[in-house]
This record gives C-alpha cells, structure tokens and sequence, in this order.
C-alpha cells in the first residue's frame, strides 16, 4: 500500500515537473525574487531622473529697446512746437505668467530729447502696464493699460517764461505685436496713446503749465528689439 502511495506522488511531481518545464520554467534560468525588484527599482529611478532633466518650456520674461515715434496733441502741444527731434526710445521688460495666453505685466521707460539752436527739451515717461497675452503663434498678441509718471523739462535760452519743469500722471491703452525670430530673440512693435496731465515744478508763474495748457496727449508707434531674460 505504501509503495502504491510512492509511486503516485512520484508520478504526480513527474507531471508537475514536466509542465514547469514546458512553460518554460527552468530552475537554472529564473530570476531571484530580490532581482526583481531591484531592476524595477532602477528603472524607476532612470525614468524619474529622465523626468527631472528633461528641458522645460521656455516663459515669456523680455528686455526690450527700440525706438519711438510720439506725435502730440492737446493743450499744451502748441508749446512743444520745434521743440521736437529724432532722439526718441523707449526700453523696460514684459513678463507673462506662462508661454501659453496669459496675464502679462511690465515696466518700460520712454525718452524723448531735442536740442534745438533754442535749447532743450527732455521728457521721461516711466510707466507699469497690466493686460493679457495672446499666444498666436509664432507671434504674441499684447493688449493692456499703461499708468505712470512723466517728467517735462524745458529751457529755452529765448524765453524765461517758455522755461519750466512739469510733473503729471498719464494713462492710456496700447496693442503690441511680438513675432520670434529666435528662441531667445524677438521683433516687436507697439501702439500706445497716453493722456498725460502735468503740473508745474519750477517755473516763473507764465510758463504754459501755469496758464492752464497742463494736458497732453501722445500717440507713440514703437518698433523694436527684443530678449529673453
């Protein structure tokens, strides 16, 4: 009997044994447990690694110059008359808060300088500007709002009553258009209209600010260059 019961446990490990091996299961050729796992483990780590170093996208933060062509209106333009040259730029940097459509902020710094036989003329446009860009690419669509200060200065060596300096505020919309020439590089022009209203720092009491002729409005075309920080 009990060499009965031996001979069919023998037969069933047989069976057993034979169909490890024809699925492929050889003893000689399976890999430990703790192999496993440690492969695993790798891969996990060289795809997380892989991850981390892969290139990030590239964000919207640019220094821009370029230069800028005002032309002026209102109360107080009939005194800058002649008071105008081609020394007119304007620089600062614009940052949206992704690559794609997003709000956009900014800073930029205008000039405006003449130095006719008469004198000079220098005025300084500092300013902050909020609204949103448009990723249409390969170009940016800008839109916003500028809020700032200006700063007037004029000395004319044949009027002690055309001789003052001017402090106001300025305000007005603008659309600018930003087109990548470069991964790092761009070309840009801008569209802006400011009202500015100014009132006098130093003057003699009959300069045009003390008259009344304290507004100003400017419509600037800018064109320029542009990169990324």
């Amino acid at each position: 009997m009990n060499a009965k019961r031996m001979l069919v446990a023998a037969a069933l490990c047989t069976v057993f044994a034979g169909a490890l091996f024809a699925q492929g299961a050889d003893p000689k050729t399976v890999t430990p447990a703790w192999v496993t796992e440690k492969q695993i483990a790798q891969q996990a780590q060289a795809q997380t690694q892989s991850q981390a170093e892969a290139p990030k996208p590239k964000s919207f933060n640019l220094f821009f110059i370029g230069y800028d062509y005002p032309t002026f209106s209102g109360a107080l333009a009939p005194s800058l008359t002649g008071w105008t040259g081609p020394l007119n730029f304007s620089l600062g940097i614009e940052s949206a808060n992704s690559t794609g459509s997003s709000m956009l902020s900014g800073l930029e710094l205008e000039f405006f300088i003449a130095a006719p036989s008469k004198g000079l003329r220098l005025q300084m446009n500092d300013m902050v500007m909020i609204g949103y860009s448009l990723a249409l690419k390969p170009v940016r669509f800008n839109i916003g709002a500028r809020l700032g200060l200006s700063l007037l200065d004029i000395t004319d060596n044949t009027s002690t009553s055309n001789t003052y300096t001017g402090l106001g505020g300025l305000v007005g919309p603008e659309a600018s258009l930003y087109a990548e020439l470069a991964p790092d590089f761009w070309l840009w022009v801008r569209g802006r209209y400011a009202l500015s209203y100014y009132m006098s720092l130093i003057s003699n009491g009959s300069s045009p600010l003390d008259t009344g002729s304290n507004t100003l409005n400017t419509v600037s075309l800018e064109a320029g260059l542009a990169f990324r920080m």
